[in-house]
């Protein structure tokens, strides 16, 4: 794993742009606290890095944002210093928060769509024999849930756009041992056979960097199994066929973050 800075938002798009789950900085959202009490605010953190959770790159949006357990949606104002955003949000209501990135747009860059996805192109490199070249844009997105008092299912009402997972289980009641579930969802719909990796805090310390490789069931649902305490993230990407009669073509990226107890 490269453990340099990524400096300037052209060169970390290009960076999204070929994420791997091995390699890339990859984006997230950490709360100071998942579990609130009576607590009336909630601190929460926003980066792309390549070893979570330590905070590399500034994740920067125009849609931050936070989901009231009644269904109000508030604009969030970031703070950003070079690593991080850092956000507040006001949490006075009892239930289940959804903070969020919203969706972000990235740099576009040329790509040819080659056996099922696409292979980035170098400037004035030609595409393959047979392959056309799109304009690539990268679309990120993360969530992560909060709770004051007794947990709420208002906030995990899916958006039906776009890369997202829809949980079946509460992300604010995540115990060792039980499974976390989750539904991937695009554009509303299930995606079936798509992979999901899952990675543990304090990644530096540990020599498998992924905890779980997990592939989508036919309805497009995974689950994982906390082994210990601490903070999980989930995260995949979805890159859509493009229509032959368009130039363009996107990469999506998601991810959400869960806290496990015993």
């Amino acid at each position: 794993m490269l453990n340099v800075r990524i400096a300037g938002a052209l060169s970390l798009g290009a960076v999204l742009l070929c994420f791997s789950s091995a390699q890339a900085h990859s984006p997230y959202l950490l709360p100071n606290l998942f579990d609130l009490g009576k607590r009336d605010h909630v601190t929460v953190q926003g980066s792309f890095t390549e070893e979570f959770f330590e905070p590399d790159v500034a994740m920067k949006s125009d849609h931050y944002h936070v989901l009231t357990p009644t269904g109000a949606k508030l604009a969030l104002t970031p703070v950003y210093t070079r690593d991080l955003a850092i956000l507040e949000a006001d949490t006075k209501e009892q239930g289940t928060y959804r903070i969020s990135t919203g969706k972000r747009g990235g740099r576009t860059s040329k790509a040819a769509w080659v056996d099922g996805d696409w292979k980035f192109l170098a400037p004035k490199e030609a595409p393959p024999a047979g392959a056309k070249a799109y304009d690539v844009t990268s679309i990120t997105m993360a969530d992560v849930y909060v709770t004051r008092g007794k947990p709420s299912d208002s906030a995990l009402a899916p958006r039906n756009a776009g890369l997202e997972y829809r949980a079946l289980s509460h992300p604010n009641s995540a115990f060792v041992g039980a499974e976390m579930k989750f539904e991937v969802l695009f554009d509303g719909k299930p995606l079936a056979g798509h992979t999901v990796s899952v990675y543990r805090g304090q990644q530096r310390y540990s020599d498998k960097k992924a905890f779980a490789e997990v592939i989508t069931d036919n309805a497009g649902c995974f689950s994982f199994k906390p082994d210990k305490p601490g903070v999980y993230l989930a995260m995949s990407r979805h890159r859509p066929t493009p229509s032959p009669e368009s130039q363009q073509g996107v990469s999506y990226t998601y991810s959400v973050v869960v806290e496990a107890t015993e």
